[in-house]
């Protein structure tokens, strides 16, 4: 009797196995199909990718990938999930770099999945979000007081949400004093770290801008011509071949009037084509500032660092300028924020003139302070540097290295930076003598960084009398 238990027991559990087995396999050739809409019929693209998780198990969570027309789909196992975009906005980059915040509450269908085979879902409903219409009739700058820093802080936090930048660096400039700072948010919105004043950005292409004050030291000191053909002390192989190449100098290159494209794309012989003869029009290009660096590098006889630490951070006693990656910059770097997924700084083995400086806003206030004041160079040198070469357009020319701009406030210079994950802006007013800096670390900072940050700041809705 108790043989014919065992047994049955045996039999029991290897059918019950072999069913298990047959369940498991069938639960992996469910195939799940969905499809986004806009509630807002007008907009024509779709995020690239969906979250699914389990409505039990947070931990189980899929990113899938959704084609042009708005459709996803997946093999999954049957269940309870949440289905909603990966990330909470949307840039529709035909619609003049449109930002598109997704309202993550509205925008998300729970599924049950118990059937085998195929099974397809109601269409997922993206709404949007407007936002909201906080620019004052005059920019708080022009009378900040403990109630408008208030207001400020509310109106960067918001935006922030708004444009899903994790962090932020900021500093107000008045009257010769840095009258207000701030940190804002996390160097990395999964840790939860918080930024602090000693944060460090990737300032992008405000690299060029000071850059261009060493420059400016060493045209000083006699060492360099602004306006001798670069060619005749180094020669750009990649341009050689174009006899134009001979007419380009150090002030081209600082006046975006090389011909060069920003970033060269060379052909198989190692050569690319310059797009316009030099010193004829604008055409920004870091290329440019690149070359020109190998060329101070020859004729110094010293490595670019040499040349930024003599030149640049020693006269103005710069701290926190990093032009490439340290152990302190691994520390106290902010993260990147691109497409909804956190990455670590780049790796930056050698210094580049375009883009590879780190700080934040309090450190940066020492160079800022130092145009101001003309520190560093001699009064005609400050002239010169700041004189404008090329107009690009009606209230937007260049000098060397910086940007000479017109609103309706008045005249400013200043530089913007964007990289892949960091946006950062810095204007001065010297009419008005009052200025700010911004580093943000999520490429969607644009829109806050260079569009709504200076009218909030500055501007405002209608010039103040």
């Amino acid at each position: 009797m108790q043989l014919l238990r065992i047994i049955v027991w045996l039999l029991c559990a290897f059918y019950c196995g072999v069913a298990t087995v047959q369940a498991q396999d069938k639960v992996t050739e469910v195939r799940l199909n969905g499809q986004l809409q806009w509630k807002d019929t007008a907009i024509n693209r779709y995020p690239s990718k969906v979250k699914i998780t389990s409505k039990y198990d947070p931990f189980q969570i899929s990113f899938i990938d959704v084609d042009s027309l708005g459709h996803f789909n997946t093999v999954i196992a049957p269940g309870q999930y949440v289905v909603e975009p990966a990330i909470k906005y949307h840039w529709q980059r035909d619609w003049g770099q449109r930002f598109i915040r997704i309202n993550e509450e509205s925008s998300k269908i729970q599924i049950t999945i118990d059937s085998v085979g195929e099974a397809i879902v109601q269409p997922l409903i993206l709404d949007t979000i407007g936002i909201a219409d906080q620019i004052p009739e005059q920019g708080i700058l022009h009378d900040l007081d403990s109630e408008k820093t208030q207001f400020l802080d509310d109106f960067i936090h918001y935006n922030l949400d708004y444009f899903q930048v994790p962090g932020a660096s900021l500093a107000l400039f008045k009257g010769g004093e840095m009258i207000y700072q701030k940190s804002y948010g996390f160097k990395n919105p999964i840790t939860k770290e918080a930024i602090n004043e000693k944060t460090l950005f990737e300032a992008g292409s405000i690299t060029k801008l000071v850059f261009s004050f060493a420059v400016m030291r060493l045209v000083e000191k006699g060492i360099l011509d602004l306006d001798r053909p670069l060619y005749k002390d180094l020669i750009f192989e990649a341009i050689a071949h174009d006899k134009r190449h001979k007419l380009i100098t150090a002030r081209h290159v600082l006046s975006h009037q090389t011909g060069f494209p920003n970033w060269a794309k060379k052909d198989k012989k190692g050569h690319f084509e310059l797009l316009f003869t030099p010193g004829t029009k604008y055409g920004y290009s870091g290329e440019g500032f690149e070359y020109l660096k190998r060329v101070l590098e020859h004729i110094t006889n010293k490595d670019i660092e040499t040349i930024l630490q003599e030149e640049l951070i020693a006269p103005l006693e710069l701290k926190n300028f990093y032009f490439q990656t340290t152990d302190e910059v691994k520390i106290q770097a902010s993260d990147g924020f691109y497409h909804g997924k956190p990455a670590k700084t780049r790796t930056i083995e050698k210094p580049m003139a375009a883009y590879s400086l780190m700080t934040n806003a309090k450190d940066f206030s020492t160079f800022v302070f130092a145009l101001r004041n003309r520190i560093g160079l001699k009064s005609a040198t400050y002239e010169a540097w700041f004189k404008e070469q090329v107009l690009v357009e009606d209230g937007i020319s260049w000098g060397l290295g910086l940007a000479l701009r017109k609103d309706k406030t008045g005249y400013f210079y200043g530089h913007s930076g964007v990289t892949r994950d960091f946006v950062s802006n810095f204007r001065y007013y010297p009419e008005l003598d009052m200025g700010f800096v911004f580093f943000t670390n999520n490429i969607t900072g644009g829109w806050l960084t260079i569009d709504k940050l200076p009218q909030f700041l500055i501007t405002g809705t209608e010039v103040s009398q």
